[in-house]
């Protein structure tokens, strides 16, 4: 422990200084971060986020935007290309494993925001630290017509860990793996834990207003071009109403199909074949009690048995629940959260995963965070305690 603590200085001293600037949207917007993140801090969303989100991230605040007069409408962008920095540095340690300083965890230049008064963009170049260069993780060209109270969008989209639930999603139950509450991803969401995060791309279609939105997603489990394609599919639906001061949250997913494909590298070889049966439930509410800010979030999430399986390939079905309670000691600054994981992985023998979670978050500024995880897998004796310590900051 005493080497956690060591190398937990030496990341704070060599980065606590570098963040001053608000990310690309608060910058198309001209608003703080916490107008569209929730309680709980960035990444999660409130009601403002989950509304922009929906527009394709196309709606315009202060900041002007350059246009044609002589052809009103077919021209409409902002004045300046709004982008952003995202940097994660993570200290882990554990029982059974030394000490593991990850510089960085993540980090991405973001480019993103409004294109044209009906089509955004989310452009996101990550570092892959195996082969230590930039590569296209993220990318989305939403397409979206609003009419009356709803938002209608199409979305193509390619990621390399968000699985099809990029296409769109509001929720922060980590049904999609960038917007999550906590660090442990796999043990705070059941959907993280199944395995949803993966490659994809395809073509994502969704429907949304202040109460509901559905989404139906084509796709396939990779990047790149494909050949032979039979897409897998997957389907979401969310209800997110607001009784007195509460922002709920209920929903469901569901991936289902087998996906059949020959990528670039190997058009002469057997079509690859995974199959994707899974479904989830997961609830949020977040509100106040007395002055105090509590949220909780519940996820429940099963990938069917099936060799060829994407998800659950071992020799049965994969499951977990999941539930978390956060309290924000100081609003928006200081927060602790507790929760507990029920999980079966699925193997022949030794499947009970089960594991407890206690965190502590400060936020700095709004746009930077620094986490404490705690972790006690249950079932796992010899690696029973994990720690992880993480300097998040979006610039």
């Amino acid at each position: 422990m005493s080497r956690f603590f060591i190398l937990v200085g030496i990341m704070l001293t060599g980065l606590l200084s570098n963040v001053y600037a608000m990310p690309a949207f608060s910058r198309q917007m001209g608003v703080a971060c916490n107008s569209c993140h929730s309680q709980n801090g960035f990444p999660a969303l409130n009601a403002n986020g989950r509304n922009f989100k929906a527009s394709g991230y196309t709606l315009i605040g202060t900041q002007g935007t350059i246009t044609d007069p002589a052809k009103e409408h077919f021209l409409s962008l902002p004045e300046t290309l709004n982008a952003s920095f995202v940097a994660k540095v993570r200290v882990v340690d554990s029982d059974n494993s030394a000490t593991e300083l990850q510089f960085p965890d993540e980090a991405a230049l973001v480019i993103g925001g409004r294109v044209a008064e009906h089509v955004g963009t989310f452009v996101e170049i990550g570092y892959d630290s195996a082969e230590n260069k930039f590569l296209l993780a993220n990318f989305k060209l939403p397409f979206t017509y609003r009419v009356d109270k709803y938002t209608f969008g199409a979305v193509p989209y390619l990621t390399d860990g968000f699985g099809p639930s990029a296409s769109f999603e509001v929720l922060n139950t980590g049904a999609v793996r960038n917007t999550r509450v906590l660090e442990e991803r796999k043990v705070v969401s059941a959907q993280q834990y199944i395995g949803t995060a993966t490659s994809a791309e395809g073509l994502g279609l969704y429907v949304y207003n202040k109460l509901w939105n559905v989404v139906y997603s084509a796709w396939v489990p990779l990047t790149g071009s494909v050949a032979e394609l039979t897409p897998a599919h997957y389907a979401r639906a969310v209800l997110t109403p607001k009784i007195g001061e509460w922002d709920l949250g209920f929903g469901g997913q569901i991936w289902w199909g087998t996906a059949k494909y020959q990528n670039d590298a190997n058009t002469s070889g057997p079509l690859i074949e995974k199959s994707t049966d899974a479904y989830a439930f997961d609830f949020q509410a977040m509100g106040t009690i007395g002055d105090v800010p509590l949220s909780f979030f519940a996820t429940y999430a099963v990938a069917a048995y099936d060799a060829n399986s994407l998800y659950a390939s071992s020799a049965n079905d994969k499951s977990a629940a999941t539930v978390l309670t956060e309290v924000a000691l100081l609003p928006t600054v200081l927060m602790v959260s507790a929760g507990y994981r029920d999980a079966d992985n699925g193997n022949a023998t030794n499947s009970s995963d089960n594991a407890a979670i206690a965190a502590l978050k400060y936020y700095f500024m709004e746009n930077v965070q620094f986490q404490f995880d705690y972790t006690n897998n249950l079932d796992q004796p010899d690696n029973r305690n994990q720690y992880l310590f993480m300097l998040y900051a979006a610039f």
